[in-house]
């Protein structure tokens, strides 16, 4: 943290909840504590402030230890703002913990205010405890960042491996060892880190699927086998999807993005402008996707790849399996409305995106920051450069 003495955040969701927390960091953060919260030493603690006892009796003014976890009241003046849970985390680093009621966290960040602190993002915070914690680690600072914001526990571990093992000591042994070590050597290693790290990457944002292909193929009806609820609309009718839906499903190593689209049919492209405006929605979609599943009527399976590229990672998805039908060959049969088959699709999902099988202790990137050098190291040309960047790495501005 520079240039400033107290900053707040909020730390948890914004909207309703059983709970929000808010974090208080740097200097004057406990006497500013000191001036609006009472710890309770007794349930009649409370009464006593709301009385007018104020600081006085059984609410008494306190003194944080690190390691303290203290209830009690805090107030604007003499009226009670909330009843909250204040943890001392590090010296001048608090959670203040509050009932989750977006107007009580909103009056608490403005009583903040009063006493001239700053309300910043949640990931100023948290650069200031890596700050705190790891001196001038960049990539462990980064790691502390990057683990809050991971959509799974596998990407959360695997940035954490980078931290000790991984990325830190390669650059490490890179440095140490660049005098004996062939450059070809060095700008492979570079290339198999960026390599690992695309499919790092799946483990620590959410995946986006897009659930494509012709018209009355079952898509909607697949779309809420997944999500596990009716969201989005079926019938017979051929084109009843018309803008795109999504939902967020856990898989069994991946957080996955669902997203329903319109049938892909040429001939809709031109009827009208709705269509037409549904059809370029669903193929930017198609373009912007990790997957895509193109779904398949069993009964009807010539398969028409409408505005699919080569290049694009896609399971080919034979519904309707359920029909009695003899199945085609080159994808997965499915029944979307008995569920036959799901299990085996979430499985070739992961599969398909490499992660089932993924090694989370591999040596990886996790911010753009640390892909960009990885990118020049591999193409370095002296190893003077490759030095430089290197430093870059470990010691360079931090960024997530």
């Amino acid at each position: 943290m520079k240039n400033y003495k107290c900053i707040a955040a909020l730390m948890t969701a914004r909207g309703a909840g059983a709970i929000s927390s808010i974090q208080l960091a740097g200097a004057g953060a406990e006497d500013i504590l000191k001036k609006i919260f009472i710890r309770l030493c007794q349930p009649s603690a409370a009464l006593h402030a709301m009385e007018g006892r104020g600081f006085g009796g059984q609410g008494a003014k306190t003194n944080f230890k690190v390691g303290d976890i203290l209830h009690g009241n805090i107030f604007d003046g003499g009226a009670l703002v909330d009843e909250v849970v204040i943890g001392c985390e590090a010296k001048d680093f608090f959670s203040i913990n509050c009932h989750g009621n977006p107007i009580i966290v909103e009056n608490i960040l403005e009583l903040l205010k009063k006493h001239d602190v700053r309300i910043a993002e949640a990931r100023e915070i948290l650069e200031y405890m890596g700050e705190q914690k790891h001196g001038d680690n960049v990539i462990a600072i980064e790691a502390q960042i990057g683990q809050s914001q991971a959509a799974t526990i596998y990407g959360a571990k695997i940035i954490g491996h980078q931290t000790k093992m991984g990325l830190l000591q390669a650059a490490n042994w890179w440095l140490e060892n660049l005098d004996t070590l062939e450059l070809d050597d060095i700008k492979e290693g570079a290339e198999q880190i960026l390599n690992d790290s695309k499919i790092a990457d799946l483990f620590i944002r959410d995946v986006k699927i897009v659930i494509a292909g012709p018209p009355n193929t079952g898509k909607s009806t697949l779309f809420n086998r997944l999500c596990g609820r009716d969201k989005a609309i079926v019938t017979d009718i051929a084109g009843t999807t018309r803008d795109w839906l999504s939902a967020k499903v856990r898989l069994k190593r991946i957080m996955a993005e669902f997203f329903d689209t319109a049938g892909l049919d040429q001939m809709l492209s031109g009827q009208n402008s709705i269509d037409a405006e549904s059809q370029g929605r669903a193929v930017e979609l198609i373009e912007n996707a990790d997957l895509v599943l193109y779904v398949v009527d069993c009964t009807n399976p010539a398969i028409v790849m409408a505005g699919l590229t080569e290049s694009l990672k896609k399971l080919v998805v034979f519904n309707k399996c359920d029909l009695g039908k003899d199945f085609p060959t080159g994808g997965l049969c499915i029944s979307a409305k008995t569920g036959e088959g799901i299990d085996r699709l979430m499985t070739a999902i992961e599969k398909t995106l490499g992660v089932l099988y993924f090694d989370i202790k591999k040596t990886v990137c996790f911010t753009d920051r640390q892909k960009g050098i990885l990118k020049q190291v591999a193409s370095a040309s002296t190893k003077q450069r490759i030095k430089e960047l290197i430093q870059e790495l470990l010691k360079g501005s931090v960024a997530v």
